[in-house]
């Protein structure tokens, strides 16, 4: 089966979210936010608050984007998400106003054009 190529919007959206995940990692000490272990490699995820399906845009928020570990990631974050939430907006409550304000300007901005990807990653370089 042939393997279909990637269209340039799709490789610079996986670009700017890789990017921003690296942002947001740095920005925690890779330090995971809810159990506050030290983390490196691959037990170190950059977890989104929103998720992507919900906004494109916030994707590549560094703001957006938590340092995690592994099993604070996939067995606490994603697994209940019911606790997970109200915990990100009493831990981080001016972030989780911004990301809500955000939300609401995105659903009036319509589709994501290339240049919106290309100007994330000027921002982040």
């Amino acid at each position: 089966m042939k393997k279909r190529k990637k269209s340039l919007k799709t490789k610079l959206k996986i670009k700017a979210i890789t990017l921003a995940k690296l942002r947001a990692k740095e920005r925690d000490g890779y330090i995971c936010q809810k159990c506050d272990k030290e983390v490196s490699g691959r037990n170190c995820h950059g977890s989104h608050v929103i998720p992507v399906s919900q906004d494109g845009r916030l994707a590549c928020d560094v703001l957006n984007i938590k340092a995690m570990c592994t099993h604070c990631h996939m067995f606490w974050w994603h697994k209940d998400p019911l606790a997970a939430q109200p915990w990100f907006k009493s831990k981080f409550p001016d972030r989780w106003k911004y990301l809500q304000k955000e939300r609401i300007n995105n659903l009036k901005k319509g589709a994501i054009q290339i240049s919106f990807y290309e100007q994330i990653l000027e921002e982040l370089g």
